[in-house]
């Protein structure tokens, strides 16, 4: 029980002294390729490329469902 009790004090006490701080930047990024992929035989999703002022290229997914229209501009959060 001592031991038990020992390791629950120990992980509390480390689990709590760094804050972490998260940084990033949010950036207009501009929908240029709408593809379909099926990463699930079951689940078809939209593969999304959104580019920014920089010409960096972002992908994320999306439902098929989600109706999105290329040129499209969006806010994207961005790790410094």
């Amino acid at each position: 029980m001592k031991t038990i009790l020992l390791v629950a004090i120990v992980i509390a006490v480390f689990s709590c002294s760094a804050p972490r701080e998260l940084q990033a930047e949010m950036v207009n990024a501009q929908l240029v390729k709408i593809d379909t992929v099926f990463r699930y035989a079951d689940a078809p999703k939209q593969l999304l490329t959104w580019r920014d002022n920089n010409r960096v290229n972002y992908v994320t997914y999306a439902p098929l469902n989600n109706p999105f229209l290329v040129g499209e501009r969006m806010v994207v959060l961005v790790k410094r």
